[in-house]
């Protein structure tokens, strides 16, 4: 589900439109080295037996401020 949603819904979105449908973008230090533009909470981290990390999904924009990638990141 996750994959058609970053790869079929967000393309061409703006930042507005991405966070009607996502939500508001979270207010965290995680990841800002990465110079993400939105961040969101995914849950436990799914790939390991133990799940003390969490998963994260960083969003960057493009310089029209419209959705250019995004990574799945682990804590």
């Amino acid at each position: 589900m996750l994959r058609d949603v970053v790869t079929r819904i967000l393309p061409g979105k703006t930042r507005n439109e991405i966070e009607r449908l996502l939500g508001p973008s979270l207010v965290t230090p995680y990841f800002k080295d990465t110079k993400r533009d939105l961040i969101y909470i995914l849950g436990p981290e799914r790939s390991s037996y133990f799940k003390i990390d969490s998963e994260w999904l960083l969003i960057w924009l493009d310089a029209q401020g419209r959705f250019d990638h995004y990574r799945i990141a682990t804590d």
